[in-house]
C-alpha cells in the first residue's frame, strides 16, 4: 500500500500511478475536488473534504452585526487544486452577503515572491484577507502586512496558520496570530477523539513543545495510520485488493480527527 504523500497537487499524479500498480492508497492531505474526479477505486482521504471548508467562516462574517460587519474583501491564492475551490467558493458566498471584492490575485503555486501580491492586497485597503496559502506565502504576507502596518479585521488562510509553532515563530510569535482564522478540519489538541490524547502525549514526550503547537499535519498522517491498522486488522491482511475491498465497504474507521467512512470516489463522507 502506498500513504501519502502531503497536498493535492502531489496526490493527483501519485495517485494515478498507484492505481496503475493497484496499490490502495491512503491520505491525509490530498482532498482537493479534482483529486476525486480521475475515477480512481483505490485512493482514500481521511480527512474532510476541503472544497466547502472556508463556508463556516463566511457565514461567520454574515452573522456578525451590519456595524461590525467588513464591507470589502481581498483574496489571493495559489492555482492550486486544494487552496483555490476553497478560496473561490468564499469569494462567491461574501460576495452574496454583501462584502464587495476589491481585489482578487491568483498566482502560480511555484511563485517565490510574494511582495507584489502582498502589496496589492495592502492598497486594496480590504477589511477581510482570504489567502490561499501554504506556510510560506501566508508568513510572507503577514509579514509583510505588519511592515506596512496593514492591520485588516480578519485574516483566514486555507492553510499555514496550522503549523502551529512552525507558523507563530515565523511571525513573531502568537500575539501576532491574533484575528488570524484557518479551517482545522474539525482537529485541535484537546479533542475527544480516538487516541487523541495518547497521540498527544507521545508526540510532545517525543519533540516536546506544547500541544497547541503540534501541527494539524501530525493528526492527518496519525489518522492515515489508523484507518489503515483497523482496516487491516478486520481483514487480518495487507494484501492491496483486501484493503481496497475494506476501504470500500461502507465501515467506519475511527480517527484522531474523527470517524471516517469513503463513498465511491475515496472522499470521507463522515468529515
Amino acid at each position: 500500500m502506498v500513504l501519502g504523500p502531503f497536498s493535492s497537487l502531489l496526490t493527483k499524479p501519485a495517485s494515478v500511478v498507484a492505481s496503475r500498480y493497484n496499490y490502495a492508497m491512503i491520505e491525509g492531505a490530498g482532498g482537493g475536488p479534482s483529486v476525486f474526479t480521475q475515477g480512481l477505486h483505490n485512493l482514500f482521504d481521511v480527512s474532510p473534504p476541503v472544497a466547502n471548508l472556508l463556508i463556516s467562516f463566511a457565514k461567520y462574517i454574515q452573522s456578525l452585526p451590519a456595524s461590525q460587519r467588513p464591507a470589502t474583501a481581498a483574496y489571493a491564492t495559489q492555482n492550486d487544486p486544494f487552496t483555490q475551490p476553497q478560496v473561490d467558493t468564499a469569494r462567491q458566498l461574501l460576495e452574496q452577503y454583501g462584502v464587495k471584492t476589491v481585489s482578487n490575485q491568483v498566482y502560480p503555486s511555484e511563485t517565490t515572491d510574494y511582495t507584489p501580491i502582498a502589496q496589492k492586497m495592502i492598497a486594496s485597503n480590504a477589511k477581510i484577507i482570504v489567502t490561499g496559502t501554504l506556510l510560506p506565502d501566508i508568513v510572507a504576507y503577514i509579514q509583510a502586512f505588519k511592515q506596512q502596518h496593514f492591520n485588516p479585521q480578519a485574516i483566514i488562510a486555507t492553510a499555514g496558520p496550522d503549523q502551529g509553532s512552525q507558523f507563530t515563530k515565523a511571525i513573531g510569535g502568537a500575539p501576532a496570530a491574533e484575528g488570524i482564522f484557518v479551517p482545522n478540519g474539525g482537529w485541535y489538541p484537546q479533542i475527544n477523539t480516538f487516541q487523541n490524547a495518547q497521540m498527544v502525549k507521545d508526540f510532545l514526550a517525543k519533540y516536546g513543545g506544547k500541544a497547541d503547537d503540534i501541527s494539524s499535519d501530525v493528526a492527518e498522517a496519525f489518522s492515515v495510520g489508523q484507518t489503515l491498522v483497523q482496516a487491516a486488522t478486520k481483514i487480518q491482511s495487507i494484501d492491496n485488493a483486501k484493503l481496497i475491498t475494506e476501504l470500500h465497504s461502507g465501515d467506519t474507521f475511527q480517527t484522531v480527527q474523527g470517524p471516517v467512512k469513503f463513498n465511491a470516489q475515496g472522499e470521507n463522507i463522515l468529515g
